[in-house]
């Protein structure tokens, strides 16, 4: 429409701003994450860890369930707005954010005991699923007022509430881990969701102000039937990790304790993987997909996705080379000598990882501008193969198979991604783009060879720090062209 806001193109150096900013955040809130699971494994060993896998795996299903995709759906939903529409569109987001957020604790209450039974044979966690699954509502609420400052634009903003809630959590946190054990670590999950909560709670009402406009049920109909959608997508992922958690821990027989640990390196494994260049995914959430919701016709999306992809390479690279090089050295110094058996899926998993770089922009792009169906039909159909390939490759290659399965499915995933893309736009993505992307796979694969040389020890810094030099003159070449 003529009178539609309209947020301004994104240029290759506003990418690299953002992404780096919300990288600096998520930097800070890894670095604390890895702090408390260090705790957690020089205290507990790999059963601890394997535990604080299993209770954020059941927070993650249950918040996806009850959140019904609010996050992307109220993200669509405002951006797309005029400056006209944009406080009664809040204004839905916030009432069906609140009725969601009182599903959630419901579904906690009536889930958690079957869930304890299902995972461990026995009631002996079923407390501390509870505990930490209190974090639910917490998690759904946050939605709310991180869609309304995503919508609006305001990176520093929600990076600041990265940092500090972070902070927060890590202080208070640590003392409940030494003092209360599992049932500490269940507390400290809860703590982590309500801190972040209650901060952009009140960022949200000084920025974005109390509304006093009611929501019209057309919106609220837009959210229902989008976040639907999306719920669908978001459970099938969350279904699909916890299904292979519960596979590796049952692959024990009995063995309780054992099944823990192996979900201990699976969780140790993984969290390196996909937390340390969760930074390029978190700028993706919070600058790029507003932005490419609110693109003026599928040209622009497209380019936007292509910016978002070559930044991606560019910002996360150097992190994929050291840790593929220095694999061993990280996973001691994170976690403990004990967690070697990481080693061999943290390699696989990065692949992965680095496979993701090219298809989550697009998997965004097809989220904020495609239809339902299609987007359920790719997500639900990617996440079914995730869950198979790890539980079909496990009897054969031992724990690594889970890491194949998990290389493969990503795999798949960004070549259906990219069909989808040409679908859309009538065009494969453009050369510059997919050079940048075959470049980097033949820098990852020579570090890959060089891992095998050096067993992933220190020397993993010579190729990383060549690499970040490149890498950082690369950046500070577009940020000159583009001030």
């Amino acid at each position: 429409t003529a009178n539609r806001q309209h947020l301004p193109r994104m240029p290759f150096a506003r990418i690299l701003r953002s992404s780096a900013l919300m990288g600096g955040a998520q930097v800070a809130t890894l670095a604390v994450a890895f702090v408390r699971t260090k705790i957690i494994a020089q205290l507990m060993g790999p059963a601890g860890v394997g535990l604080v896998g299993v209770l954020t795996a059941f927070n993650g299903n249950v918040s996806t369930l009850a959140g019904w995709g609010l996050g992307a759906s109220g993200v669509r939903l405002i951006a797309s707005a005029s400056t006209e529409e944009k406080a009664t569109k809040q204004a839905a987001v916030r009432k069906f954010g609140l009725t969601l957020s009182s599903l959630g604790l419901v579904a906690t209450l009536a889930l958690f005991w079957p869930v304890a039974y299902l995972t461990f044979d026995s009631s002996r966690y079923a407390l501390e699923l509870l505990i930490g699954g209190m974090a639910v509502p917490c998690i759904i609420a946050s939605t709310i007022w991180t869609s309304m400052l995503q919508a609006d634009g305001q990176v520093k903003t929600l990076a600041k509430a990265q940092v500090i809630s972070a902070l927060g959590g890590l202080f208070v946190g640590l003392p409940l881990i030494y003092f209360f054990g599992t049932i500490g670590i269940a507390a400290s999950l809860l703590l982590a969701a309500a801190l972040p909560m209650v901060f952009t709670w009140q960022v949200a009402r000084r920025d974005c102000g109390a509304s006093v406009h009611q929501p019209a049920r057309g919106d609220l109909r837009v959210l229902f039937n989008m976040g639907g959608g999306l719920m669908v997508i978001g459970v099938a992922a969350q279904l699909a990790a916890y299904a292979v958690r519960l596979v590796i821990i049952k692959h024990r027989g009995t063995d309780v304790a054992a099944g823990l640990a192996d979900a201990g390196y699976y969780q140790a494994a993984i969290a390196i993987a996909g937390s340390l260049p969760a930074m390029v995914f978190s700028a993706m959430g919070t600058d790029f997909f507003p932005r490419v919701a609110a693109a003026k016709d599928e040209a622009e999306a497209k380019v936007l996705s292509e910016k978002q992809i070559e930044a991606a390479l560019l910002l996360a690279l150097p992190i994929f080379i050291g840790l593929i090089t220095m694999n061993r050295l990280g996973i001691a110094l994170l976690y403990a000598d004990q967690f070697e058996p990481a080693a061999p899926l943290l390699s696989w998993m990065i692949w992965g990882v680095f496979v993701r770089l090219l298809g989550w922009p697009l998997g965004y792009w097809l989220v904020a501008r495609g239809s339902m169906r299609t987007v359920v039909v790719v997500e639900v159909t990617s996440n079914l193969v995730m869950a198979i390939l790890p539980i079909l490759l496990l009897p054969v290659f031992g724990l690594t198979g889970t890491a194949i399965g998990y290389f493969i499915g990503y795999l798949a995933y960004a070549i259906a991604m990219l069909a989808v893309a040409r679908r859309r736009s009538g065009s494969w993505l453009s050369s510059r783009t997919l050079l940048w992307f075959g470049g980097a796979a033949i820098l990852l694969l020579g570090a890959q060879w060089f891992a095998t040389l050096t067993h992933g020890g220190y020397w993993g810094m010579l190729p990383t720090g060549i690499v970040a030099l490149g890498s950082l003159f690369a950046y500070r070449r577009a940020l000159s062209a583009n001030p």
